[in-house]
This record gives C-alpha cells, structure tokens and sequence, in this order.
C-alpha cells in the first residue's frame, strides 16, 4: 500500500515552508484538470450504481468520541442502510444493522447509554456485545436457539480516532486495499485523538446531488468570491497544499497569521491556529481542524437530489476545561449555530452548493470543469469512476494532464 518509512502527508515545517513559498510566489499547489459529466449527477441509474459500489466499499462510519464508555451507542443510516455503533463492556466498539431479530424494529432510534439494548415494541433484550439475553415468553418461540438470534455484526475496526466499517453488500473488487488506506490513521491520527470530547451533533437533509456537497469542501479557488466577509479576510484565496494518499487527500488551507513565523526558528514552527486542514476520506467523510475544535463532516447520499450531512463537532476536553469558567455549553462548538463563525463560511458554501444543484438541470453544460487548481476534486472523481469501472467491469477514465 505504501513505504512504511515514508510518512504519508508532511510535517508542519515542510507545510509551512510550501505556504510560504507559494505565498512568495502567487502559486499554489496545482494537479491533473478533470471534466466531471453533468449526466452523473442527475441520472438516477448512475446513482443506483453508485449506491451499490459504496455499499460495497469500506467507509468511516462515526468518530470514536461518540461512543467513549461502555453502553454508549449511536445510530447512522450509512447509503441507505440503518446501523448503529454500540461501545460494549470489553470497551470494544462493535457496529450492527440496526434492526431487532424479532419483528426488525429499529432497535437504537438516538444516541444514548444503556446496560442493555431492549427493544421497545416487544422487550426482547441484547448484550452489548449483540448476543440475545431475554425473550419475554419465550415458550412462545419453541424453535428458537437464541444463539443463533443475536445482532447482525457489520465488519469494523476502530483506527485512531475513528470506527470504521466494512461492506454492507458484496465486497468490490478492491476492497482489502481500500481498507488498508483507511486504516492507516497516521495522516490524521495527532490531530484527531486530542478532540476526544463530542460536543455536539447536526444532522439534515439537504436537496443536493452527494457528490456537489463533497465537492465544496475540496478547493480554495472560491474562497474570495464566497467568502469574501468570512473566510476571506482571515484566509488566502486560491492557495493551498494538496496532498494525495491512495483514495484519500488533505488539503490545507492557510491563515494569514502563518506569515508571523517567517522570522522564527523552524523548529519552532507549527501549524496549530495557523492552518485548517481538511481530511477527505473516501469516499464521502471530511474531518476538518479549527483551532478550537475538528470536525467530522458526513455526506450520506439518500437519492439522486437528496443528501444527509451529519456533522460531529469535537473538542479537546483538556483545552475546554482549561478556558475561563470551564466548558459547559456546546453552543460555542456547535458549527450549525447561527452565530458561529465557521456556520456562516457554511451556509455560503451550501448556497453555492444550491446553485450548482440548480445549474446542473440548465441543459447548459455537457460536463462540470475542474480546473488545475481544483486537483483534489478531480482525484475525488477519477477515484470514484474507476473503482465505480471496477465493479461493472468496464475501463475506467484518467484525469487530463
């Protein structure tokens, strides 16, 4: 997969040092162009195949800081199928299909804490571990072996910081490789592991294609024009530090105070506060650094218009009990406030986002172009397409050099 002396994204110095460069030198990191077919987004067979490979796909499914004790569990309709996450008293995280043995009631329906998962239509009670404990009147169900009845398992692991999942249907073809880059969490691992507090939870539907919101998250060139009160004056337009490892990229967006270490020592160098760097992991999570807090941005494709975003905001608990009174309220932490900063550069992008939707029933345009400063869409895609040729058995596309 990859030299495992080779570390698969930089450090802060040499991050640093490509900033300023490119500072220095009005550039910015630049990659293959790539002409995405306005026919993906808005044919609904294109979406039934998609739907089919990321079901076949491994994925991230909830970050680790959702279920942090035994009993903690949460639910997540992951490409149309109900699952839920449940930590046990062996402090493993297990993930299950979230449908009860009996009558397949919906058995976790919020996130919560429980010595058992009992479901509420008939009782019939499971171990955190997913085996099935009680049956009320079970001398109603003479033939049943309760051994055999316990939870369905999904295949899961959990990798700094993160749990993910295996396929939920036939695994495709590149599934163990895929795998193996998302468990690898050294890129992410120094910056997730410390927001190991959950502060707050957003989930909507929002009439957008999957692959429109996935794409707002992947390039700075719209960051004058969209975020010209937001983002704008704390940030650069069109400059950052793309960075592509197997299926996955970072992409890092630079602030403008990185400026004040030109003139100190580099191994004093760091980008805490300076930078945020964006984690794209495929195909459809984005975790994202802020100086008070990350998050974790999931798109769930719901149909061929209609999307899911859910979004974890995590802190360092450790920063949060240090400030001033304590942490308390999540409000300061909760991205979707009305009054957040970072909620504000949001709804500009889902504005955006809205417009693209828009555009894209025009009949204007044969393809969406992206350019060479837009690369890391543009691997997002020829990824997507080529495991998408895969799986069908077809040749896949190269992005134009």
């Amino acid at each position: 997969m990859c030299s495992p002396t080779k570390a698969l994204v930089a450090d802060d110095v040499e991050i640093v040092r490509r900033i300023l460069a490119h500072i220095d030198a009005g550039t910015t990191d630049e990659g293959p162009s790539w002409r995405e077919p306005v026919e993906n987004y808005v044919n609904p067979s294109r979406f039934t195949e998609e739907l089919r490979l990321l079901r076949s796909m491994p994925s991230v499914f909830v970050p680790s800081a959702a279920i942090p004790n035994p009993g903690d569990h949460v639910e997540r309709t992951a490409f149309g199928v109900p699952l839920f996450a449940v930590r046990g008293r062996d402090r493993r995280a297990r993930v299950f299909r979230n449908a009860c043995r009996h009558r397949g009631f919906a058995l976790v329906e919020d996130a919560g804490c429980s010595h058992a998962l009992v479901c509420r239509y008939h009782g019939w009670t499971y171990r955190l571990d997913g085996s099935l404990a009680h049956v009320p009147h079970d001398d109603a169900f003479p033939d049943l072996d309760k051994s055999a009845r316990g939870l369905v398992e999904v295949a899961s692991s959990e990798v700094d910081g993160l749990i993910v999942i295996g396929a939920l249907d036939s695994p495709h073809p590149g599934h163990d490789e895929a795998m193996g880059w998302l468990g690898d969490g050294t890129p992410w691992r120094d910056k997730l592991l410390p927001a190991s507090r959950l502060a707050y939870v957003d989930s909507s539907v929002r009439a957008l294609n999957w692959k429109v919101l996935v794409e707002q998250f992947l390039e700075g060139y719209h960051i004058r024009w969209t975020h010209k009160d937001t983002f704008y004056p704390v940030q650069y337009d069109d400059l950052n530090v793309v960075e592509i490892f197997g299926p996955n990229c970072r992409i890092t967006f630079p602030y403008r105070n990185i400026e004040r270490l030109r003139d100190r020592p580099e191994d004093t160098w760091t980008t805490d506060a300076r930078v945020t760097y964006l984690y794209q992991l495929f195909p459809n999570v984005m975790l994202a650094t802020f100086p008070d807090l990350m998050l974790m941005v999931v798109i769930d494709p719901v149909d061929v218009d209609h999307s899911t975003t859910t979004i974890y905001s995590m802190v360092d608990p450790r920063k949060a009990d240090a400030a001033e009174g304590g942490w308390r309220d999540p409000g300061p932490y909760n991205p979707a406030g009305a009054a957040s900063f970072i909620a504000r550069g949001a709804v500009e992008d889902n504005e955006m986002s809205a417009g693209v939707q828009r555009g894209l029933h025009a009949g204007a345009n044969e393809f969406v172009e992206f350019g060479r400063h837009e690369s890391a869409i543009g691997h997002f895609h020829a990824t997507l397409d080529n495991r998408l040729a895969r799986l069908l058995g077809v040749e896949g596309r190269q992005p134009h050099r």
